[in-house]
């Protein structure tokens, strides 16, 4: 018997199940919100939790298809062909938030997966294994950016039995890469028409919201250049939901609108997002979703700020309405985080003078090749440039990873330096 098919006979029902993908458990949460009547300024906050509620409602309903997707690959384009983009990295993000990841990671240990793999597809194999999550209809993945997400949704695509799809992505921006990746959207559209049946006027109606909202994400980067800062990294880290399932819907376009709103005014307003914030900060991957001191010790007891997030960063142009595959296959390549390191060095540098900050922190997340093996490339050309930088060792997902004496004492240290 092969890992798949062991893994296939250890998924199994439990008590979790009929709640956690029944669609009337997400329609007594949103009818639920409608008694929270949150300031103006919170607001966006409420879009982004209704967001993710309807996500989940429409993935368990079962009324358009559930493609499994891996993070970075558009879920505009999922939109766009009649899907609903269902991430499980995402999801496992989320379970950390709610203190449950410990109990899926040891799920999936328990099925013989590593613990020296990312925990983000540990958490959500063994999500999967507990029956927690919405099935797919089929999986569409992505080569760019993370090795470990083709092949665990490849996995999924056998524990599932659904029909797995590989979007072979370029390594090179080149004007002959993108017209390659241009002709394999298309090619992957008919050959999905049968279980994605795109229709142009939904096509359209996406990529209008993609572009919308694109205005209004561009607008906060641009608010968020002001000292001192009008919100905090660590709430910005927090919308993973909305920005990467939720691009080319209206709910994302109306979140983006009402988050620029929010922090004009703040900024009109001089009311930063931090009372004190003597140092600032550039974040680099992402944070430890669950419960820790850590971000808040950071943006509040140590009088600084994260000013901003590399993952934040509008790197694409607006999708062309007569060629939207062309548009999408450069908003694939134009990643910064994708292709040679110097483009994340790069972008880097640019980021750390737009936002005038005095220090950069790196999030090493245990079991990520891709961010972590830039990490010394990272601090040679921040150095040069004088900008002092903090590879800091940690888990997004794994609890069991996180050294909190050890943690906060390295970053007490580097802020300190910064003084």
């Amino acid at each position: 018997m092969d890992l798949r098919e062991y893994i296939r006979r250890r998924t199994r029902r439990n008590k979790w199940e009929k709640y956690v993908t029944s669609p009337q458990t997400y329609l007594f949460l949103e009818l639920l919100s409608t008694f929270w009547r949150p300031g103006k300024l919170v607001r966006p906050t409420k879009a982004a939790l209704l967001f993710g509620i309807r996500l989940m409602r429409q993935a368990c309903r079962g009324k358009r298809p559930v493609v499994w997707t891996n993070v970075y690959t558009p879920p505009e384009l999922i939109w766009a062909w009649g899907g609903v983009p269902f991430l499980p990295e995402v999801a496992a993000a989320v379970a950390a938030s709610l203190g449950w990841s410990t109990r899926f990671l040891k799920v999936a240990e328990g099925a013989w997966y590593s613990t020296d793999l990312c925990s983000f597809h540990r958490c959500a194999l063994g999500m999967a294994l507990e029956r927690v999550l919405p099935r797919p209809d089929l999986v569409i993945a992505t080569t760019h950016l993370c090795d470990g997400a083709v092949k665990f949704l490849e996995m999924a695509a056998g524990i599932y039995n659904c029909p797995y799809y590989l979007l072979q992505v370029p390594y090179q921006d080149t004007p002959q890469s993108r017209s390659w990746l241009a002709e394999e959207i298309l090619a992957l559209q008919k050959e999905l028409k049968p279980l994605l049946p795109a229709r142009p006027e939904e096509i359209e109606r996406v990529m209008g919201n993609l572009n919308a909202a694109r205005r209004h994400m561009t607008a906060v980067n641009d608010l968020r250049k002001s000292v001192p800062a009008p919100w905090r990294g660590n709430e910005a880290l927090t919308q993973v939901v909305i920005f990467f399932n939720g691009l080319g819907t209206g709910e994302a376009l109306s979140f983006y609108r009402k988050l620029e709103q929010v922090l004009r005014y703040r900024v009109s307003k001089n009311a930063p997002a931090v009372a004190e914030q003597e140092r600032r900060l550039l974040w680099l991957h992402f944070k430890p979703f669950y419960p820790n001191p850590l971000m808040d010790l950071l943006e509040s007891g140590l009088k600084s700020v994260i000013a901003f997030e590399e993952v934040s960063e509008v790197f694409w142009e607006e999708i062309p309405r007569d060629n939207y595959a062309g548009g999408i296959a450069a908003k694939i390549l134009a990643n910064p985080l994708w292709g040679p390191a110097e483009r994340r060095v790069k972008q880097a540098l640019k980021l750390a003078r737009e936002y005038h900050v005095q220090g950069v922190v790196h999030f090493a997340h245990w079991g990520c090749r891709q961010s972590t093996g830039s990490a010394a490339l990272l601090r040679a050309a921040l150095g040069k440039e004088g900008i002092p930088f903090l590879n800091l060792d940690g888990d997004c997902i794994d609890p069991r990873n996180f050294m909190e004496g050890q943690t906060i004492t390295r970053v007490e240290s580097f802020l300190e330096m910064l003084r």
